[in-house]
């Protein structure tokens, strides 16, 4: 019996607070599996809905309360709508972290009861919401989680927070780490979060219960492509593996068009100069036309994946046919 003739439908719930480099991913990636015949809730923060309504200039929104085909369903932050959530980042994730649960697990309970239709198979987090895994085991639902940042970062955090690997300390500071499918890094290479000049609060706390508690989840998936980080994917194999489904980025910057589609995500502090003069040595610089030569070839390895029967589109389909109880291994 195909998927959509079954009286009982299939549902996939997705997490996350109200931060567009958050909501992105996992809509692209819901998008997908409501193509492979699953139905799919984003539950996301109340703010949200509040800027929502406020900017009405967005078609793919309708009143209904659903973008694309995934409907959304909003919960509270423990705040209040005109709380300046940036003012205290540490505090907002205490909060959230404290409030969400309980609220997350009453709109489950309201939107997916034991008495309808509806099977909630799985919940999908990403890595800033990790007490919604605590949520999923409470309620007995499979979790998973979708890395939303490069499977090197996943390898290096990972390592980091289970002392699998050493680095840099108070007494050496510039020490070099060298990790297994990743290049020497030097202190320069690595992430603030795992440098003891680290001057985050909330997210490498975050972070460490993170990684700490990874049994919880039954997939953890990445949004990059399997021949873009081959060799790190590998090395996580016999640790914890990830499961690229990426790149999940809009359509058009998959295009044959070879100009440069430059995203830049700035950890710790970046001057406007220095941007604009990475972006310049790019655009102009010397190894300008070897960057865009690179940039296509990228492009038609990444378009490869995600079409049928590409790495992605196996390990998405591979995913669904789990969580239909098609697949007899797992992940």
């Amino acid at each position: 019996m195909a998927l959509n003739e079954q009286k009982e439908e299939i549902h996939v719930l997705m997490v996350a607070f109200a931060a567009q480099g958050h909501i992105n991913p996992l809509l692209r990636l819901g998008k997908r599996l409501v193509s492979k015949g699953l139905h799919v809730t984003l539950a996301i923060t109340e703010i949200f809905q509040h800027r929502m309504l406020k900017s009405s200039s967005s078609p793919s929104i309708n009143t209904t309360n659903s973008i694309s085909e995934i409907q959304l369903l909003f919960f509270s932050d423990g705040f209040s709508i005109d709380h300046d959530r940036k003012s205290n980042m540490d505090h907002y994730m205490d909060t959230i972290g404290k409030f969400g649960p309980i609220n997350l697990s009453n709109l489950i309970k309201t939107h997916f009861n034991s008495t309808g239709h509806k099977k909630l198979s799985c919940i999908i987090n990403n890595p800033f919401v990790p007490w919604v895994a605590d949520v999923a085991a409470e309620l007995k639902i499979p979790c998973a989680m979708l890395w939303i940042q490069p499977c090197a970062l996943y390898a290096i955090y990972h390592r980091f927070h289970n002392n699998l690997n050493p680095f840099p300390t108070l007494e050496n500071p510039d020490m070099n780490v060298q990790l297994p499918g990743l290049p020497l890094l030097h202190t320069r290479d690595l992430p603030s979060f795992v440098l003891p000049s680290n001057p985050f609060g909330s997210f490498p706390k975050l972070l460490n219960e993170l990684f700490l508690n990874l049994k919880k989840l039954k997939w953890v998936l990445g949004n990059t492509f399997y021949e873009l980080e081959k060799e790190v994917i590998d090395s996580m194999s016999e640790l914890y593996p990830i499961k690229p489904v990426g790149p999940l980025v809009p359509p058009s910057i998959l295009g044959e068009d070879p100009n440069l589609d430059i995203g830049v995500e700035i950890n710790g502090v970046v001057t406007t100069n220095e941007v604009e003069r990475c972006i310049k040595e790019i655009m102009a610089g010397p190894r300008s036309e070897e960057f865009k030569k690179n940039v296509s070839e990228f492009k038609r390895a990444a378009r490869l994946a995600v079409a049928d029967g590409g790495s992605s589109d196996r390990n998405i389909q591979d995913f669904v046919d789990e969580i239909i109880g098609n697949s007899p291994t797992s992940l």
